[in-house]
């Protein structure tokens, strides 16, 4: 569910706005979802074509899912009508958690046309993965008021995710 928190103090300058969280929010959950099936990829002997329309399509349900969640979600709590406005906020907010997902997929035609194996290119993904994750979380963290060793920890706990993700890929091959 991609919708902007409730705000409970008024927006300090600096801050990140609802909406760019809500953005990096999904993108952070597109990143590990596609890390995660790259990992299950990595563990099989697959092909290219596979491997894209798996990770790409993966993509595309957990925009899909974000959007549903997150419309539904709003519906049930309102007693009116949706306004068009926060249902294209949603549907924007939840597309960066299909990004991750497609720029994966896009990526390994990318290493394919270059002469790569699958099996390197999703090796290879899984880095990037990591690289993403660490560049959102440096993003969110540069936008919060949190004490720095908070914010440091917030950035150190997704590197960790993310290498804990190939860990797992290399504990299943």
């Amino acid at each position: 569910m991609a919708t902007a928190p409730h705000e409970t103090a008024p927006p300090r300058e600096g801050d990140m706005s609802g909406s760019a969280q809500a953005h990096l929010r999904a993108a952070l959950t597109g990143s590990i979802f596609a890390m995660s099936v790259l990992a299950y990829l990595g563990s099989h002997d697959t092909t290219l074509l596979k491997a894209v329309a798996t990770v790409a399509g993966t993509g595309l349900v957990v925009f899909f899912g974000e959007v549903y969640a997150g419309l539904l979600s709003a519906s049930l709590a309102s007693v009116r009508k949706l306004p068009r406005a926060e249902i294209r906020h949603e549907v924007s907010a939840c597309s960066m958690a299909a990004a991750p997902g497609l720029l994966a997929g896009a990526f390994l035609v990318l290493a394919d046309a270059l002469g790569s194996t699958t099996a390197i290119a999703v090796d290879v993904a899984l880095w990037l993965g990591v690289l993403t994750l660490t560049g959102l979380s440096i993003l969110e963290a540069h936008g919060s008021h949190r004490s720095l060793l908070v914010r440091i920890g917030s950035v150190a706990v997704s590197v960790l995710i993310g290498v804990g993700i190939i860990v797992l890929k290399a504990l299943l091959h």
